[in-house]
Order: C-alpha cells, then structure tokens, then sequence
C-alpha cells in the first residue's frame, strides 16, 4: 500500500526544491545532505542526498508526521484513533515546523508534565502513568490541569550589563484519579528539534562510549556517562535520542511520543495508553489495533531520519571566527564536540558522511539549576544529554516562540548558557567574565550554526 502511495505522491506533487549541494568542511553541517535552507521552513526539508523514491517516501512521513489525528471513526481509515487521552493531535505539534517547541505559556503551548517520586527518581503511577495527559475525548476524562508561570530572577555580569534567568512554577490542578501532591511532579519538557537525527543514529556506538569518562580520570571536570537503555527489542543499546538520552533509536522514540503524547498505538506499543483506574478510557472506541501500522509508522521514522540539517552561515565573517575561539577557549567543546563521522546506516544517504553536529550524545550533570527532580534511565535528575548546535541559529526563524533548554525557560541563547552549572560552571563563569563583545562575539557564532 506505501508504495502505491508514493507513487501518487511523485505524480501529484512536485518534488521539494533540491538545494545546492557544492559545500565544504563545517558549511556542510549535515554531510553532503546539507541544504542551504533558510527561514520558516529551515528545518523541513529532505537531506539532499536522497534519490527522487526516498524523497516521495520523506513525503508520506511527512503527511503522517504533520496532519491531525482524529477520534476513532471521525476521520480517514489511516489517521484515527487520536487519543482517548493526549497531549496533543500531531506530532507537529509539539514540534512546530520540525523545530523546537514553544514555552509553555507561549503561544497556547501545552505543557509536557511527568510525574516523580519523592526521593528523585522516574516512576509509573497506578493512576495516571508517567506525563500527565490534559486532554480526553468523548466522555473520558482528561486527568489533570496543568499551568506554567514563570519566575524572574534579575542579575548583573560582572561588567555591570544586566540580565535576568527566568524558572517554571508549576501549578496541577483537578487530578481526576486521586492526589498527586506528594509526587514533584515538575518535569516540563519542550520538544527539541529533529534535524540531522538519522546522521546521529550513524555515529558508531564506539566513538561516542570513547568520549565518557563516568570517573573523570583525566580530571578535567568532564564526567560524561554513556546512556544504556533497552531497546524495545530487548537488547541493551546505547541511549542517543530524548532530552535524557533514554532511548536508542528514531523508531523507539516514534514509538513513544505516539502512545504518550498522542494515544496512538502502534505495533511496539499496541495498547492504549490507559491505566487501569481510568475505566472509561479503556472502554473508548479506538481506530484499530495499531493505530498506526508498521508500514506507515516506518515512513514517519524514514521522515524523522532524513531531515536535512541547514548549512552554517557567516563562517568568514571576523567576529564569528572569534567567537568560534572562544568557545573553545572556555571548553565548551568538551561536551559540544564539534566533528563526527558516520558510519553505516540502511539509509544509504546517512553513511559515511563528515558531519558538525557539536554534541558527544553523552550525559553531563547540568548542576541543581537544572535538575528536574527527576531521573530517567540512566540519567540523573541533573543530568541531561548534550544536545546538539547545528541549526541553532535558525531556531526562532522556525519558531519565533521557541524556548531553549529542556523546558524551553531560556528566552535566548545567552540565558541558555548563563543557565549552565555543574560540569558546566567553569564555563558559565568564564562567559560570566568576558566583557560584552567578547560575549557577543562568541553569541554570533553560536548563532552562525
């Protein structure tokens, strides 16, 4: 049937554009796939490697990644069965435009909540599972209200130049099945941005177990821990993909966000995401057993995998240069390793390839700032995954709403690094004590990925 679908893609839409591909060294961020992509749609694009069959294939997971979901025999055979509690009705969604998400509180933007115990670490509550779904369909009752606000903390650099650091309050309200007071239930997650994610499920498993150092022995002040996670096969991997690196591969993150985020079952998670308190869930109609099938479900992940990832810009211009030095100068690269190379993937397109994504995918302690209260897998509640700077410049063109950091509390890309501690302090302080176009040098580099 898939295919049959591509075909009618290739016959009845133009192929997107194909983007000059004569780029060289860090302006080719995304290996050969690079395209020289700009604004709105700066992160929508296919890898420009790909042939005229996988770019059709990126289209039909790009209908199944960007249209809404409906409730069970509301809508088209292939995309029912939204719910009966969700988060939200696409994957776009929380993912506006394959780009960060907004802050709550922006935008209409919906909170993402997940629930941990009282000594820090994840757990499945009996009555509402791990994230708190706010909304329900027919009859069924949503489980809780969830509110963010903000508080604001105004500062000084040392050069006098003020600045403020803003933090979530957390606010649940009308829990359905039972309190939930005794549970900090403060995790507030945003959706990080999905370019260039096939180009890391290609870095081979042993360059990045290379990089940790889970006892610092170098004494570096560096620490990062290689996540190790099931994968839904059952076999021990290393974790690459969420903000805590708790899953191993594009396909067992889709497989998530479907169930948790959407209600769609799909063939790894093929029951409703219903616990057993809440009858009237399990009781409500669904859209089939799965939902979304394996063939459809694939195409979603061959969307999520070949993403192109934007060239860099501005890379002669003198105070990105500098800025590019001082990042290193305040070893930032440390844990925003700059280079990787691919190695083999089935995507063709995503092996061998040079790329500049700026991340070891290792975990690194954030400091108490940071904490969540909440660990995950391998990760502690401070910890979190490095993530990736390629695209980083592009973020509010794609997203004007767009926060940064796990829960989207940075407004910038200076109050994301001003919110960096533990492994992290000695270069928040040394960016605390560069005088101001120093500080702004090394901005406009950041901005130049």
């Amino acid at each position: 049937m898939l295919t049959v679908v591509c075909a009618l893609v290739l016959s009845a839409c133009s192929l997107p554009q194909r983007s000059d591909v004569d780029l060289r060294g860090p302006e080719a961020a995304g290996g050969d796939g690079t395209v020289r992509a700009r604004g709105a749609g700066a992160f929508s694009e296919p890898a420009a490697n790909l042939t005229d069959e996988e770019v059709a294939e990126f289209l039909v997971g790009d209908r199944f990644f960007t249209e809404a979901w409906t409730p069970a025999g509301e809508g088209p055979a292939d995309q029912d069965g939204l719910g009966p509690t969700f988060l939200t009705t696409s994957c776009e969604g929380c993912h506006p435009a394959d780009g960060r998400g907004s802050a709550p509180g922006e935008a209409g933007a919906e909170p993402l909540l997940r629930f941990v115990d009282s000594d820090g670490s994840a757990t499945t509550l009996d009555a509402y599972g791990v994230q708190v779904q706010r909304h329900a369909l027919g009859g069924v009752p949503a489980e809780a209200n969830v509110e963010v606000t903000w508080k604001i903390e105004d500062r000084l650099y040392p050069d006098g130049t003020p600045y403020s650091l803003r933090s979530p309050i957390v606010e649940v309200a009308e829990a359905r099945f039972g309190d939930i007071a005794e549970f900090a239930a403060s995790g507030v997650r945003i959706g990080p941005p999905l370019i260039g994610l096939g180009l890391l499920e290609a870095i081979d498993e042993a360059g990045v177990r290379a990089n940790a150092d889970a006892d610092d022995t170098d004494r570096d002040g560096i620490s990062g821990i290689a996540s190790n996670v099931p994968g839904l096969s059952g076999s021990i991997n290393l974790g690459r993909f969420g903000l805590k690196a708790n899953l191993a591969t594009i396909a067992d993150q889709a497989a998530v966000a479907y169930l948790l985020d959407l209600g769609i079952t799909t063939p790894a998670f093929p029951n409703e995401n219903c616990p057993s308190i809440q009858t009237m869930c399990s009781q409500a109609p669904t859209g089939g057993t799965p939902e979304i099938s394996r063939e459809r479900l694939a195409a979603v992940v061959f969307y999520l995998q070949t993403l192109a990832v934007p060239a860099r810009i501005g890379l002669d211009d003198a105070s990105v240069v500098a800025g590019e030095s001082i990042f290193h100068d305040l070893g930032c690269a440390a844990c925003h390793v700059p280079m990787w190379e691919t190695g083999d993937h089935s995507v063709e397109a995503l092996a061998q390839q040079t790329i500049y994504p700026y991340t070891d995918l290792l975990l690194h302690d954030m400091g108490r700032g940071l904490s969540d209260g909440r660990a995950d897998g391998s990760a502690l509640a401070s910890e979190w995954r490095t993530a990736p700077l390629w695209g980083l410049g592009f973020t509010k063109a794609v997203n004007p709403d767009a926060g940064f950091l796990h829960d989207g509390r940075a407004r910038s890309i200076e109050e994301a690094v001003l919110w960096h501690g533990g492994e992290a302090e000695s270069a928040r302080l040394g960016f605390l004590s560069l005088t101001a176009e120093q500080r702004q040098r090394l901005l406009h580099f950041l901005k130049s990925l």
